[in-house]
C-alpha cells in the first residue's frame, strides 16, 4: 500500500500562501450575493382602457373614456415603462365618429372593445410613435420608481417633471404617475394619476381596478395583455 503519511510539511499550505487564501475565503463568506429584484408580473405589452367621469368639467355626468398602450421591459436591474398614447384598431366602431373634413372625434360613452377589437389587442397593438414617453424605474423596497429630479436651479426657471412608480400590493400592482410644474417664484403645481388594481383575471392577463386623477376624474380601468406593439401601418 502506498504510504500517504509523508512529512507534515508536505501536506500543509506554505506559510506565505495561507494568509492570502484565508482572505479570499473570508470575502467569499461575507460578500453579499448580487440578486436582481424581480419586477411585478406586468412584463410585456398591455392595452389600458379607462372609463371615468370628470367632475371638474361641464356635463360632469357624461361618461368618458381613454385608452393607451403600456410596455414593461426588464433592462438589467431596472424596469423600463413605455407609454404609447395613441392606439389604432382595424375597426374603430364605438371609439370615434366622423367629425367632417377627414377628422374623427372621440365618442363620449363607455366604450368596450368588441370581440374583433379584443382579437386586435391580443394579436398585438397597432400604435403611433407620436407622443411616446418612457421612464426607467429602479427597485425601492416593494416598489419600482423613476429617478427623482434635481431642485429648480433659479427663481426664473419653470420646469415640468414626472415620476412614475409601480407598487406591489396584495390585489395586484398599483401604477402611480405624478407630475409637477416647479417654480421657486410661483410655487409648484402638482397632479397625481393612480391606477389601483382590485382584481386579476384570466391567469394574470387582465387587471381591473380603480382610476383616479387629481380627485377630479374618477372611474375604473382595465388592462388586457397584448402580444406586443407595432407601428401603425406595418
Amino acid at each position: 500500500m502506498e504510504d500517504l503519511s509523508g512529512r507534515r510539511a508536505d501536506h500543509l499550505i506554505p506559510e506565505r500562501t495561507a494568509p492570502a487564501l484565508a482572505l479570499i475565503a473570508g470575502l467569499a463568506v461575507f460578500q453579499p450575493a448580487v440578486v436582481c429584484a424581480q419586477p411585478p408580473d406586468v412584463l410585456g405589452a398591455w392595452h389600458v382602457l379607462v372609463q371615468y367621469e370628470d367632475v371638474a368639467a361641464s356635463g360632469a355626468d357624461t361618461a368618458r373614456w381613454e385608452d393607451r398602450a403600456w410596455v414593461f421591459e426588464r433592462v438589467g436591474d431596472r424596469l423600463r415603462w413605455t407609454e404609447y398614447p395613441i392606439v389604432v384598431f382595424d375597426d374603430e366602431t364605438g371609439r370615434f365618429e366622423d367629425a367632417g373634413a377627414d377628422r374623427a372625434s372621440r365618442i363620449l360613452h363607455r366604450w368596450q372593445p368588441d370581440e374583433a377589437q379584443l382579437a386586435d389587442i391580443r394579436d398585438g397593438l397597432a400604435v403611433e410613435e407620436r407622443g411616446v414617453v418612457s421612464a426607467m424605474l429602479r427597485r425601492s423596497d416593494d416598489s419600482w420608481e423613476s429617478a427623482s429630479e434635481q431642485a429648480t436651479p433659479s427663481a426664473s426657471t419653470i420646469r415640468y417633471e414626472e415620476s412614475w412608480t409601480v407598487v406591489s400590493a396584495a390585489d395586484g400592482p398599483i401604477f402611480v404617475r405624478a407630475d409637477a410644474l416647479r417654480s421657486a417664484r410661483s410655487g409648484d403645481l402638482t397632479g397625481v394619476t393612480r391606477y389601483t388594481t382590485r382584481e386579476t383575471a384570466e391567469g394574470g392577463d387582465r387587471l381591473r381596478g380603480d382610476f383616479e386623477r387629481d380627485s377630479a376624474q374618477r372611474g375604473t380601468f382595465t388592462m388586457t395583455r397584448a402580444a406586443g406593439v407595432h407601428d401603425h401601418g406595418d
